[in-house]
């Protein structure tokens, strides 16, 4: 006797109200299923539908993901370029360079100030 598929069901246990398990897994297979043909982890699926499904999200999401990187790069790079910058490496040198320049001037105006206090203190 062969052994049936395991699908995946991401069946919460329901409410109090609605405890009956959904008519229908992942992949679209209806009907009455034992609680050993159905898992929520992707480790213990054997069903060759609810893996193709997955791989073919899976697949699609990581288009998605790559247009979405390949857009902020266009929109990093006009950026950059509007800016003079010749690409964006240099524009981040750039900024890393004026951001340490001005945390420098801020700790000497604060330096300062604190001189400032301290040598007005009698007055206060």
């Amino acid at each position: 006797m062969s052994r049936r598929a395991v699908h995946l069901c991401s069946w919460d246990g329901g409410t109090e109200t609605d405890q009956d398990p959904p008519e229908h897994v992942y992949c679209g297979t209806e009907g009455s299923m034992e609680d050993e043909q159905l898992t929520n982890d992707w480790r213990y699926v054997t069903c060759k539908r609810c893996l193709r499904v997955r791989a073919k999200e899976l697949s699609t999401r990581a288009a998605e993901d790559l247009d979405r990187k390949v857009r902020l790069f266009d929109e990093a790079h006009a950026i950059t370029t509007t800016l003079g910058h010749g690409n964006i490496s240099t524009a981040l040198k750039c900024l890393i360079r004026e951001r340490d320049q001005l945390r420098a001037e801020r700790d000497n105006l604060r330096e300062d100030r604190d001189g400032l206090l301290e040598a007005g203190a009698h007055l206060l």
